[in-house]
């Protein structure tokens, strides 16, 4: 910037009057021009920074994926009632809509941890008029790929298959399509766990039983961490604060009940 103050001064001394304005524009321009370049570097700059602060916090914080589901909800109560800040620990919640999804992070060591545990309840559309197993015949049922839903349907298709007769298993993973296809009769069964199922049966799905052909039940158990990275004393210590949370969420949810929480499950 002195530089150009200095080569201002000799051009105005040895230019004709005229020539000054012309001069004194052109200099203020490229002032402001160099003037520009050094804010947008020092911008660029503390950006990087910034970008790998946060890069070093989101590595070091405790990284949950959850699904939409009731049996995630006491996390994300916890979220939301800020019990994890309360108790100094950084948890970041990933936000999927299928199970296949969360353990995929899971796997690739996206997150450290799950809850990939889920109840269902066994659905059919409105459209279709069924209420029993028996007229499943030649009709299609949503489940996931893998899992209690995968399960629960064969359980339904190989107590038809007993009378000859054929039921298909169609992969929806995505939890929010699964339902819309039920609720829009482009399927004419679906596995849909809490709290999807109460809505699909407001809206006039039906529940069929599925007692009489598969008697295994599932209850919510909590994360499934990676052990090999829970190893680590500082996970651990994570961990425990991240239990003692859960707890408390437990605790207020039974205490108000859930129906005041459900809108933290970031429903469509």
């Amino acid at each position: 910037m002195k530089g150009i103050m200095v080569i201002g001064y000799w051009l105005i001394m040895n230019f004709k009057l005229k020539h000054i304005y012309i001069i004194t524009v052109m200099l203020l321009a490229t002032a402001m021009t160099m003037v520009s370049c050094d804010d947008a570097e020092k911008r660029e700059r503390i950006s990087r920074e910034q970008r790998e602060a946060e890069r070093k916090a989101d590595s070091a914080a405790l990284k949950i994926a959850v699904l939409p589901t009731m049996d995630c909800l006491p996390i994300v109560v916890a979220k939301e009632l800020r019990l994890f800040d309360t108790l100094n620990v950084d948890v970041r919640l990933r936000k999927y809509n299928a199970l296949s999804e969360c353990r995929k992070a899971l796997k690739d060591g996206v997150v450290e941890g799950a809850d990939t545990n889920m109840t269902f309840r066994f659905l059919t559309a409105k459209k279709a008029r069924l209420s029993r197993i028996s007229q499943l015949s030649d009709k299609m049922i949503a489940a996931d790929r893998d899992g209690i839903s995968k399960k629960m349907a064969e359980a339904a298709i190989d107590s038809m298959l007993r009378k000859k007769q054929h039921v298909f298993i169609v992969q929806v993973e995505d939890l929010n399509v699964r339902y819309d296809m039920l609720q829009n009769g482009n399927i004419d069964a679906a596995l849909l766990p809490e709290p999807y199922a109460t809505r699909a049966i407001k809206i006039g799905a039906r529940e069929i039983s599925m007692k009489p052909y598969y008697k295994d039940t599932v209850k919510a158990t909590g994360v499934v961490f990676r052990e090999e990275v829970m190893k680590h004393p500082d996970r651990q210590k994570q961990r425990a604060q991240f239990d003692k949370a859960l707890k408390a969420a437990k605790d207020s949810i039974k205490r108000y009940g859930a129906e005041g929480y459900v809108k933290f499950l970031f429903l469509k």
